[in-house]
């Protein structure tokens, strides 16, 4: 599967690779569901998963990621603002 990832320095979207045996989900029903984080891939329950401020759907949503990959996702964008 393929996504677009936000790079901050460049300021425009890359493709991202994410094999296809992950599960990367922008929503799911079930909040109890183990899924892969859209960034790094580790299995994470859902209610516990944070959208991706970088990894997008075509419209701009954001896949499901792990809090570390969230939190860097953050430091990233801070770093660029300036």
């Amino acid at each position: 599967m393929t996504l677009q990832k936000w790079n901050y320095k460049a300021h425009t979207y890359e493709s991202f690779d994410v094999p296809d045996d992950r599960d990367v989900r922008l929503t799911v029903d079930d909040l109890k569901k183990v899924i892969n984080c859209a960034n790094c891939g580790k299995e994470v329950v859902t209610e516990d998963t944070y959208s991706s401020l970088t990894i997008h759907n075509w419209i701009g949503l954001g896949y499901c990621v792990c809090e570390e990959c969230y939190e860097q996702e953050w430091k990233d964008r801070l770093k660029y603002k300036e």
